[in-house]
């Protein structure tokens, strides 16, 4: 079933259901006041017929006239029933041979007053107290004008709520239809999109209601989508073109090498070659490796708790070890009192591997010029600023050094195979982490990376 149709149905169910307790309301209401109005008629009836039979000889011969003449004006199948003290029938004798229970008689003496309904009558009595005795008056009748307005005002009711239930069903199935119309255009436009063409874009509305709100976080994830795509396809395009690289020179200087008989010095200077195109193919497979680790969800990672500065420090001295010319100095500012402030939960050898990626670049880059390695502490985050004076990054490549495999033109140079940047920023996104470059071509650049504090 149909969103639109279960909307309908829904709409149409509530406004019925408050439509009957409407109506039921109305006919009871309608229906207590019919009959409080009877029995209040037969309440007059029975003093009528008390003042008639019972006050004859005490009151004006003019208001003897007047109960007498109310009493004359009968309701249809009225009784009116006088019992004396031994429940016998007195004063009124008529053709209708009807007598009320001897518990109604009784119920009323002790109460004083009854009233009550048997089928269609309605009946109603008083105890009065007179001169010549004590009395039992009953009155009952049939209230045929009361009993045709309800059954009329019944089937008004009823009729009527089966138009509106028609209409109800019709209308509302016109709203929900008008209102799902943007989602029947979502739905259309998001059919339209395939992985050609994920630069298109849902229509966003209005801006403001929740489907203006659903096509926005949906264009955000195009957007997501789109650039993993152009990312995936950057990479497999740029690590074919890498990994093929180092091959090709392996297998070109083995075929070379195998051509003729060649001299130990020769053979020695091939396989030396082999050699380097072998350490850089390994460091090219550990740096991919590294960045397939570092796009999973951190949650499934083993996480500890670490000193960021002995980490850092750490890693210093690895990259120290590895390029000995190196001239890294490191800092520590606002330090706090509590080393444990000090603490992250993370991965130390995701971290060290990013840290000295970015220590490294800044040595090669500069041409182990100094390098300035800072941590500065705050309550609620560590930032470490890394600045190198070397050949800085032109303005149209920086936007792009931090994608995998990519190199900025005047970085050529340099032995790499522009992992490193990329790797180590996904390493600080996955910590919770962000990495910013400030640079100036031909002076230098500082890498900033911020980690909040938990």
């Amino acid at each position: 079933m149909k969103i639109k149709t279960k909307l309908t149905l829904l709409i149409t169910f509530v406004i019925s259901l408050l439509l009957v307790v409407l109506n039921l309301y109305i006919y009871s209401i309608s229906k207590s006041y019919s009959w409080n109005d009877f029995f209040y008629r037969l309440r007059e009836r029975t003093y009528a017929a008390a003042n008639v039979y019972l006050e004859e000889d005490e009151v004006s011969e003019k208001i003897f006239q007047e109960f007498q003449k109310k009493l004359n004006v009968k309701i249809p199948g009225e009784i009116i029933r006088i019992y004396d003290s031994l429940n016998h029938p007195a004063f009124l004798k008529d053709s209708v041979h009807s007598d009320f229970p001897v518990s109604v008689i009784e119920k009323t003496r002790i109460e004083r007053s009854f009233h009550g309904k048997d089928n269609d009558t309605f009946i109603y009595g008083i105890y009065y107290t007179d001169n010549q005795g004590n009395f039992v008056i009953l009155a009952s009748a049939i209230d045929e004008i009361g009993d045709a307005k309800l059954k009329h005002l019944r089937n008004v009711l009823v009729i009527g709520f089966f138009i509106s239930l028609f209409f109800l069903f019709f209308i509302g199935r016109l709203f929900t239809k008008k209102m799902l119309n943007p989602v029947n255009e979502i739905i259309k436009q998001v059919s339209n999109i395939t992985d050609t063409n994920l630069h298109l874009r849902l229509s966003e509305g209005n801006g403001k209601d929740e489907l203006a709100e659903l096509a926005i976080n949906f264009n955000r994830m195009l957007e997501r989508i789109e650039n993993s795509f152009e990312l995936q396809q950057n990479f497999v395009a740029n690590a074919s073109h890498e990994l093929r690289t180092p091959l090709t020179s392996i297998i070109g200087n083995i075929e070379v090498s195998l051509s003729r008989q060649r001299s130990n010095d020769e053979y020695k200077t091939i396989l030396k070659t082999i050699l380097e195109e072998a350490e850089r193919l390994s460091k090219l497979s550990d740096g991919l490796l590294n960045i397939a680790q570092a796009s999973v969800d951190i949650n499934s990672m083993k996480l500890e708790y670490i000193r960021i500065d002995e980490l850092i420090e750490e890693s210093k001295n690895i990259v120290q070890n590895q390029m000995p010319q190196s001239k890294m100095e490191l800092s520590f500012v606002n330090m706090p009192d509590n080393s444990d402030d000090l603490l992250i939960l993370g991965n130390k050898n995701l971290l060290m591997i990013a840290f000295e990626n970015i220590f490294e670049n800044a040595n090669k880059f500069s041409d182990n010029k100094n390098v300035k390695i800072e941590l500065v502490y705050s309550p609620e985050k560590l930032v470490i600023n890394v600045s190198d004076t070397g050949i800085g990054i032109p303005d149209k490549d920086l936007s792009n050094v931090v994608q995998t495999f990519y190199r900025a033109e005047n970085a050529r140079q340099f032995s790499g195979s522009g992992v490193g940047l990329s790797l180590s920023q996904k390493i600080f996104l996955l910590h919770n982490g962000k990495l910013s470059i400030q640079t100036e071509l031909g002076k230098g650049t500082i890498v900033t990376i911020m980690l909040k504090l938990s």
